[in-house]
């Protein structure tokens, strides 16, 4: 294709430069249309980030964009519970007239306002804000009841900011949890070039994925066991006097209170909880201590356990010690864009608790959202009060919340329930109205690099596609906003003029980003900001013993418990549920429960399957592709059997995201971990049933 332009309003052919929205990888891609039409897509070679790389989901937007199942109008349930298209006015009328009512007769808490992993960082969150907040109630919510905001609070915690690893320039990167050859491409090239260049690398996953075999050290351990594991690394970094004696001593605070607690984490009392040898902690734990700049990548994986917060604790205090923070290739602080809030004061007063804000006070101060994982128990229960109404956009709670057979059916007693998405997904269908949503190509919207690749960058991904059904995330909050009398909080004309008010403080323009198509460097990076300022903390420093998290009940040390459901923890139910089931690693043609409709994705992971291993399945007398049933306390599914070497025969492994053996029938929202309130969907105990065979089938 020929040299890509910004698209310029209302195009219809020419090759146009856009930034992927369908992950945080904020990959380069040109677009190029004929008639409105999308007729190719390709990687920019010339990006910085993605550097040509476009993945399975990137060539699949023309897919997305054309998919006949798309949702293109309104839909409205009768009474008899089939679809009638409607207009947008109908369809917009009718919700604003059910919420009105819902408030009046309920509060306005009544109504919670969901806002899922398609809108993480991205601005249709912060007008979904601006929407709840004129309506009234307390209840906004996001993905990050069960993502990310767990290790952003550890982090908060333990040193002030969130830091982001650079792994480009690092002599040594540990993947705890996680594997950007799945999630994130263009982070692995930057981690495969760190390798070339002769950066160590060390995987901590319970199964043996590619990057794990391609790692210098591999521990695979027990699932939910990744504290007491950081726990004995910590062991042999203070017992061989491994840490940074200077920077603990300047910059810390409770380090003599951890070594007197870690001492009791000895490298083989860490191998009986978790199988990894001692050796094999040891080995890990040297490496990463004597090839500074060392960083460490935190997955997802690890926040989702009922020990998850503390687990992050004792991975981001190993940072601290070893002297890896706010140096070039180690966990760098970048600091955010200065940008013009979206927040403002409103007349309508609510005196009811946030939900989750007395049971998780840490998760609401640090967020100022509920705590969607226990929604259904306001739904179900009244506690602290009940919820009625509901707007879910970009999210799929039945395929993507824990205990999803209690969750469906939280949703479908719903007095009103209203969803905005592409596709009619299992949410949808129990919704009373859905709105079809633009894709991000229908949509502006500002992008940044900072949170993901420690580039303080930040650019503008113009509309592209003029898609005339579908309204975007912003016209959506706007036009209902103004139907319930709320027109004045959203006082601007169109997309871009609210894009103008987030950028004044930067002093830029819509159109000057458009001619910046790598993106507006903002800020630099200068290293080490704590020599200058000091840690954001109570402190001014690493609080390794946490005061703030003693001061609300919880263990100030970065204590390890076992999951709730573990074969020690509850060796009674281990008795009849004997393996231990993680479930919801990504592969690399979805995200989450997204795109399993789309032809040339669907052809990369066709079905679900659970992966047992060779052994444990001779044992249990199943063959590959047979078809059994996975089984835990909240429920069970069918699903077939993937025979694997890859997982210990002791753990069993099933992706989450599907309809049709959905993984978190199986997960747990009853007990959650006690800071952050997230679920357990990576260690649970289960059972695999051999189906029988009825005789008319024999």
């Amino acid at each position: 294709m020929t040299e890509a332009v910004s698209s310029p309003e209302g195009a219809e052919t020419g090759v146009y430069r856009a930034v992927c929205g369908l992950c945080d990888g904020c990959c380069g891609i040109s677009i190029a249309l004929e008639n409105g039409q999308i007729v190719q897509i390709e990687g920019q070679k010339d990006h910085p980030i993605s550097k040509g790389y476009i993945c399975p989901k990137g060539r699949a937007v023309k897919e997305m964009v054309e998919a006949p199942d798309r949702i293109r109008r309104p839909l409205k349930k009768t009474g008899g519970g089939l679809w009638q298209e409607v207009s947008w006015d109908e369809a917009l009328n009718l919700v604003a007239r059910k919420l009105e009512e819902i408030k009046a007769k309920y509060g306005a808490e009544a109504v919670a306002v969901h806002v899922g992993q398609a809108g993480v960082r991205k601005e249709s969150i912060l007008y979904a804000k601006r929407f709840y907040r004129a309506f009234g109630t307390p209840n906004f919510s996001t993905a990050g009841s069960h993502c990310h905001i767990s290790k952003m609070m550890a982090n908060m915690i333990t040193y002030g900011e969130l830091p982001v690893p650079d792994c480009l320039n690092s002599r040594c990167i540990m993947l705890w949890g996680y594997n950007p050859m799945a999630s994130c491409p263009p982070l692995m090239n930057n981690i495969n070039e760190a390798v070339r260049r002769g950066a160590s690398l060390i995987v901590i996953d319970p199964k043996a994925t590619l990057t794990a075999k391609r790692a210098d050290c591999h521990l695979q351990l027990r699932p939910g066991t990744d504290g007491a594991l950081a726990l004995g690394m910590l062991n042999v970094i203070i017992k061989e006097g491994l840490y940074d004696r200077d920077f603990v001593d300047k910059w810390t605070i409770g380090f003599e209170r951890l070594a007197k607690y870690v001492a009791d984490y000895p490298p083989e009392k860490v191998e009986r909880i978790t199988w990894v040898t001692a050796d094999k902690i040891k080995e890990a734990a040297r490496l990463y201590a004597k090839n500074s700049p060392a960083c460490i990548y935190q997955g997802i994986a690890l926040e989702l356990h009922t020990n998850g917060f503390q687990t992050i604790r004792a991975i981001s205090i190993l940072q601290a010690i070893t002297g890896n923070l706010d140096v070039c290739g180690g966990a760098i602080f970048v600091p955010a864009a200065k940008l013009a809030s979206l927040k403002f004061k409103t007349t309508e007063r609510n005196a009811k608790p946030v939900i989750g804000q007395d049971e998780f006070p840490l998760f609401y101060k640090h967020t100022r959202q509920a705590q969607a994982n226990i929604y259904t128990r306001a739904i179900f229960e009244g506690e602290p009060y009940p919820i009625k109404g509901m707007i879910v956009a970009g999210s799929n709670p039945v395929l993507t919340w824990p205990n999803a057979g209690k969750v469906k059916s939280a949703l479908a007693s719903l007095e009103f329930l209203v969803v905005v998405d592409h596709f009619m997904t299992e949410t949808a269908r129990l919704a009373n109205v859905v709105f079809p949503a633009a894709t991000f190509l229908g949509r502006s919207e500002l992008w940044s690099t900072a949170h993901s690749f420690g580039m303080p960058k930040i650019g503008l991904a113009a509309a592209v596609l003029q898609e005339k059904y579908n309204m975007s995330d912003w016209e959506f909050w706007k036009e209902l906003a103004g139907r319930m009398g709320y027109g004045e909080y959203f006082p601007w004309k169109s997309e871009e003029d609210a894009i103008n008010f987030r950028l004044e403080p930067l002093g830029l323009t819509v159109e000057g980003l458009k001619r910046e198509p790598f993106g507006y460097t903002y800020n630099k990076w200068a290293g080490k900001k704590y020599e200058r300022e000091g840690f954001n903390t109570p402190s001014g420093k690493v609080e390794i013993y946490s005061e703030e998290l003693e001061k609300h009940g919880y263990d100030p040390l970065p204590v390890y418990k076992e999951p709730a459901e573990s074969p020690k923890s509850v060796p009674e139910i281990a008795g009849d549920y004997p393996l231990i089931l993680t479930t919801g690693a990504r592969a690399i043609g979805y995200v989450h429960s997204r795109f399993r409709s789309l032809p040339s994705l669907r052809r990369l992971s066709p079905e679900p399957l659970v992966e047992v291993h060779k052994d444990k399945a001779g044992e249990l007398k199943i063959k590959d592709g047979e078809t059994v049933v996975v089984e835990t306390l909240r429920g069970s599914i069918e699903i077939k059997v993937k025979l694997t070497d890859k997982v210990d025969p002791r753990v069993i492994f099933i992706p989450h995201g599907w309809n049709d053996a959905n993984a978190n029938i199986l997960t747990d929202n009853e007990i959650l971990d006690p800071v952050s309130g997230f679920p357990a969907a990576r260690a649970l105990l289960a059972r695999i049933i051999k189906k029988k065979t009825c005789f008319w089938n024999k």
